[in-house]
């Protein structure tokens, strides 16, 4: 053996430390359009301009994902208010064509009472919006302890 054959130096096996996360323009807006909700992965992918494989590895990224949950909770879809002004614009949306759908209006009207919270009293409504047939739809309102027909939970008794 020559002393060029052992001089041979051995690779070491060296761990890769995960990138740095940098922010760029083309992240911003995926996180952005993620938070959205209203489109798909591969839509969002084109439209920001990069590959489906680029945009499941920055969704891989703890940071990424805190950004995008950040947006969430930040955009207005995400809030109570922001949800009953959307069940009210489409309800408004809907108000001319609603001759097919006689429940519409009492659905919208269950999908607030349940974005308000309100859900423990039981009231019957029934309605026809000046149609023919008529639907009818439970909602439940907090009574605040005032309705004398449901039982109140019993204190425990007190020790001596």
């Amino acid at each position: 053996m020559s002393a060029a054959q052992k001089k041979k130096k051995t690779k070491k096996k060296t761990t890769r430390k995960p990138p740095v996360w940098k922010w760029t323009p083309l992240r911003k807006k995926a996180a952005l359009l993620l938070s959205l909700g209203t489109k798909k992965y591969e839509d969002v992918a084109s439209e920001v301009g990069v590959n489906e494989r680029t945009l499941y590895d920055w969704r891989q990224s703890p940071i990424f994902l805190e950004e995008v949950d950040r947006l969430t909770l930040k955009n207005e879809l995400a809030t109570r208010a922001g949800l009953l002004r959307e069940c009210l614009k489409g309800l408004d949306l809907k108000k001319d064509h609603i001759e097919g759908d006689k429940n519409t209006h009492l659905h919208y009207v269950q999908a607030i009472a349940e974005l308000q919270g309100l859900t423990k009293q039981k009231v019957e409504l029934s309605g026809n919006m000046g149609m023919e047939h008529s639907g009818g739809v439970v909602m439940y309102f907090p009574d605040n302890g005032r309705d004398p027909d449901v039982p109140k939970p019993e204190k425990p008794a007190e020790k001596q």
